[in-house]
């Protein structure tokens, strides 16, 4: 035994420990007899596993899989690499209350390295990377599925649960279960021409910043066209939103009888989806930068919207002038530089046919989204264009609009307002029990109480108009 801390205490191994075997003594020999299984069909079948079923995995699957993972390549072959294999329900259970990701199989596999070895270039986080790697195929060859978690929560809370002693640092944990309803194929991959390059880089740099003037339209296409090729499967509605937007369409959609419809900039159609399952009677369009990312949107509506295209060489003018009786576009200006966001409004003032409506809804500028932004930001969250707090996540940059300057570009592309609706002066309960999921009860019940008060200013028009995060705008076209 150690003369150090209970952590770093060395446990006594309990008989029958699978972890000790055959194997140790050859260092090559599988734990348990495994299955033939033809490597690239393991490679190219894998998949991310994010539902599993309640039953067991035996401990010598368990054991298997990590010794998949000692045979990967470490930095130096210093295999500084720890794997704590968690299978007491309790133990998950107080894993998960850290991050909620790894509350969903029966085993959760926390793989740490040496945090003082092999730093330089990240190779201990390689390292541990390339073990990862190792188990996730291993166990689909097994009939097993994985997940690789990153999001773990506060690393350190999961280190001490497990009893990891301070030098060791969590790198990410694994979760490993039987799949339930695995998916059948795998998500669509960026085109390897896009990707490999011969001697030196041909591509071009992708901004990380939220910040629309440092994006061009091509480098944005790049980057949804990438954001779309895995389904997006964790992008969901949230209740706050699709709340608001249930509301704003009640209030503000102008629908009597079937009307041609065109969704400007959709993305990943989340949506688009829920106003086209809402909105039957609606005719969709949609218009979109690149043809993977229409493509995409469109199949999320029944019938499948038809698409054209910003871009790639199609002019829309001739196809689509006054050609719609309604167009909407949700939570997508943010996105753009101000002369592209100009551009765009004018078109679709153009795609309109005379008279016709157009409903818009923003995030707003003036409103609590900003602060939370920042208090994101300033308590060492996830950073980069993708962890922006967007209506949906991930879609590339994104800042919020002030209703002043985007009112004077409205008119200018021909538009004048009909109706506005605000939503949101304060975070809903909801986004709050979102937002802090990962913080303590108490910590959740002082913003709940903080907040309850000022969730009343929704009942006051303007000052939901004015301080309502997401905003909602019926325009029409003006007569020339």
């Amino acid at each position: 035994m150690s003369s150090g801390s209970p952590a770093d205490a060395i446990p006594e191994r309990p008989a029958g420990d699978p972890f000790v075997s055959a194997a140790d003594a050859d260092e090559g020999a599988p734990v348990t007899p495994v299955p033939a299984a033809d490597f690239w069909s393991v490679l190219y079948e894998r998949r991310s596993i994010r539902r599993f079923d309640a039953r067991t995995v035996p401990r010598e699957l368990a054991a298997q899989v990590v010794h998949a993972g000692i045979w990967a390549p470490s930095s130096c072959n210093y295999q500084m690499w720890d794997f704590v294999v968690v299978d007491d329900p309790a133990k998950n259970a107080e894993l998960a209350a850290i991050g909620s990701q790894m509350g969903n199989a029966p085993i959760n596999i926390v793989v740490a390295y040496g945090r003082d070895f092999s730093e330089d270039a990240w190779a201990n986080i390689q390292s541990a990377s390339a073990a990862v790697e190792n188990m996730s195929l291993a166990a689909h060859a097994l009939g097993l599925g994985t997940f690789w978690i990153t999001q773990t929560g506060d690393p350190e809370k999961v280190r001490r649960a497990v009893g990891l002693p301070q030098d060791r640092l969590v790198v990410a944990v694994l979760a490993l279960g039987w799949p339930k309803n695995p998916p059948r194929k795998g998500p669509k991959r960026r085109p390897l021409s896009q990707v490999a390059h011969w001697n030196s880089y041909g591509g071009r740099p992708i901004p990380g910043s939220p910040d629309p003037e440092a994006w061009d339209a091509e480098l944005l296409r790049t980057y949804q066209r990438a954001r779309v090729l895995n389904g997006l499967r964790h992008n969901k509605p949230r209740t706050f939103e699709v709340e608001f937007l249930q509301d704003a369409l009640a209030r503000l959609l102008p629908v009597a009888g079937p009307r041609r419809w065109l969704d400007v900039l959709p993305c990943t159609g989340i949506v688009l989806e829920r106003v086209a399952r809402l909105h039957p009677e609606l005719s969709c369009s949609v218009v979109e930068r690149s043809a993977e990312v229409a493509e995409f949107a469109a199949a999320r509506t029944t019938p499948r919207a038809a698409r054209h295209l910003l871009v790639d060489g199609q002019d829309l003018r001739a196809p689509l002038a006054a050609s719609f009786d309604l167009a909407t576009c949700f939570f997508r200006l943010e996105g753009l530089p101000a002369r592209e966001r100009q551009e765009l409004l004018t078109k679709i003032a153009e795609w309109l046919a005379p008279g016709g409506a157009f409903l818009l809804c923003h995030v707003n500028a003036r409103s609590y989204h900003a602060v939370a932004e920042k208090a994101r930001a300033a308590r060492g969250g996830l950073g980069g264009v993708e962890y922006v707090l967007s209506p949906d996540p991930g879609i590339g940059p994104f800042k919020p609009l002030g209703w002043g300057a985007l009112a004077r570009e409205l008119d200018a592309a021909g538009f004048e307002v009909v109706a506005r609706h605000g939503a949101q002066a304060a975070p809903p309960r909801a986004e709050l029990d979102f937002r802090l999921r990962n913080f303590g009860r108490a910590a959740r019940a002082v913003a709940g109480f903080a907040s309850a008060p000022l969730r009343a200013l929704d009942h006051l028009p303007p000052v939901a108009l004015a301080l309502g995060r997401f905003q909602a705008v019926l325009l029409r076209k003006r007569a020339r």
